[in-house]
């Protein structure tokens, strides 16, 4: 059974909130039926005054749940018809019906394109803030007839339920007209000229991915520019508003984007390789600089699609190599060396010290993958490689991508795993619920060694100066020969024997003197108190130079 519930925890969390509400208005539904009209009549009264609530101060409220309360509850309200006056009841369950058929419509016609929260001078309306204006009406509706059942005249019901939806659809009127002038742009539009940003971190992508935001933000902040995040899909808005207070703008559509660009702009920032970032690349005016979110070898990180920004700020020339070895021809004008600034946070270890006695490894591994070419993720074999490392004496900390909750089988070897270690009592292990309450840096500082597979992590790791394993999952047949990191790591075949390279990365540590080499080559060779410093450097100067002229 909790292997079931790991395999499909995404879906029951969506889905419980939405149960619930079917549960509530069920047992209002049977309550009513069964002539308890006050019992029925506040549960269903609770229950929908309980969702709009949520729907006001949820980012991204789910949008289905007040239309299956409004079925139930006008279900509910037609049993529990009044003699003579059945019309009353039809009536009103009607003209309910008739405005969740409607919803979707509404829903599309009335929605602005362009949306903003923590934008100084901009303060949305209640309808703004309600994602469907029809859903107001609707709800407001739906407390009405739980009212009428506790005495309200039938006849008197439907009159009030017929004005309700009526000022719904008044409402909805209103927001049409607005969109259709694209008033909610031009008013989020000119609260960004007001506010004056000189950059935009760009992002499209889902909420597991809101990291890819968090690691750029300090640093673009040092820049002493005022800035905002822009994201592209509705349902992320919740995930950055909690990973910033800059304004972030909700741009769903191309012509939205337009707005969301004004004069003082004179740089956007990408973290991804997202299709939707060719609609910000169309903006000749600005400079449009690639950040990615860490450097790997995978081959994501040397995609022909970088050619199209104006600047690709890189660690080190490990990045710049990359690409004209896999023949993608970029000029090297456009890359820039800036490090990786997120490692000032990496504690650095003494090179003369020995191995630990009671040895602290992380094992890291990255998500599976969605294309043949980069099923690097070692966590199938994870149960395998943890019970080596337990068998080697190590205490093990459990830090999974955060991509991999997204995936139903991999939430099963993340619990397996959680399950191996805390049924190991000898040594303080920590499972993968302790240490996503910590950052990926943190959990490197606890370690001694690591295990990682072809990812960013095991470039960063490079800068601890610490001992690390990489694991070969079989995905190339020569991993030193495809991917140069592998010259600094201890290969650990997934398939293969696992003591002895186990025994090498918690002892002996054969590969000390050739990471140094490897650590300048990916990470660049500035000096501590430097480092940080030439990223912020890099984004001043491509805030402050004049965008490129493009040949059409």
């Amino acid at each position: 059974m909790k292997s079931l519930f790991e395999r499909y925890r995404r879906v029951i969390v969506r889905l419980w909130p939405r149960l619930l509400v079917w549960l509530a208005m069920l047992v209002a539904v049977v309550l009513l039926a069964l002539g308890q009209v006050t019992a029925g009549a506040w549960l269903a009264l609770a229950t929908a005054l309980a969702i709009l609530v949520g729907r006001l101060v949820q980012v991204d409220a789910d949008r289905h749940l007040v239309a299956r309360a409004a079925l139930a509850t006008a279900s509910g309200f037609t049993l529990a018809g009044q003699a003579g006056t059945a019309w009353a009841a039809a009536l009103a369950t009607v003209l309910l019906l008739g405005a969740l058929a409607g919803e979707s419509t509404v829903d599309h016609v009335t929605r602005p394109g362009l949306r903003a929260w923590n934008l100084p001078g901009h303060r949305p309306s209640i309808v703004g803030r309600a994602p469907e204006p029809m859903f107001l009406a609707v709800t407001t509706a739906l407390t009405v007839p739980a009212f009428g059942l506790l005495g309200l005249p039938a006849p008197v019901v439907a009159v009030v339920v017929a004005v309700v939806v009526l000022a719904g659809l008044v409402v909805a009127a209103r927001e049409l007209v607005r969109v259709r002038r694209h008033l909610p742009e031009r008013e989020i539009r000119e609260a960004l000229t007001e506010y004056a940003p000189s950059w935009y971190l760009y992002f499209s992508g889902t909420a597991p991915a809101s990291y890819q935001l968090s690691m750029w933000l300090p640093y673009l902040a040092r820049t002493g520019e005022r800035g905002a995040v822009v994201i592209r899909d509705p349902r992320f808005a919740r995930a950055a508003l909690a990973v910033t207070d800059l304004p972030v703008v909700l741009a769903k559509s191309v012509e939205s984007l337009e707005y969301a660009v004004v004069p003082s702009m004179r740089a956007c920032f990408y973290v991804n390789n997202d299709y939707k970032n060719v609609h910000g690349i169309r903006f000749a005016e600005l400079t449009h600089v690639h950040l990615g979110h860490g450097d790997s070898d995978k081959p994501a990180s040397y995609s022909a699609t970088f050619g199209m920004f104006d600047k690709i700020f890189v660690a080190g020339q490990a990045a710049i190599d990359r690409f004209a070895e896999h023949g993608v021809l970029i000029p090297r004008e456009k890359f820039v060396l800036v490090g990786r600034p997120q490692v000032e946070d990496v504690a650095v270890a003494d090179p003369a010290l020995g191995p630990a006695e009671h040895p602290v490894v992380l094992y890291a591994p990255t998500w599976r993958g969605g294309l043949e070419d980069s099923l690097f993720g070692s966590l199938r074999h994870g149960e395998r490689i943890v019970s080596a490392l337990l068998d080697a004496g190590a205490t093990v900390w459990f830090r999974p991508h955060p991509y991999s909750w997204r995936d139903a089988d991999s939430r099963v070897q993340i619990a397996r795993i959680d399950a191996l270690l805390a049924a190991d009592g000898s040594r303080p292990h920590a499972g993968s619920a302790v240490t996503a309450k910590r950052t990926i840096f943190a959990c490197m500082n606890a370690s001694d060694a690591m295990v990682a597979d072809v990812s960013s992590v095991a470039s960063d790791y490079l800068y601890s100066n610490k001992p690390f394993a990489l694991t070969d999952t079989g995905v190339v047949d020569d991993l030193v020969a495809a991917y140069p990191l592998a010259r600094a790591a201890i290969l650990l075949p997934v398939a293969g024997d696992l003591s002895a390279p186990l025994g090498d990365l918690l002892g002996e540590d054969s590969r000390k003197a050739v990471r140094a080499e490897v650590r300048r080559y990916y990470l660049g060779d500035w000096p501590p108190e430097e480092y940080p410093g030439v990223f912020v450097a890099a984004a001043r100067a491509a805030l402050t130079q004049t965008a490129p002229v493009r040949k059409s």
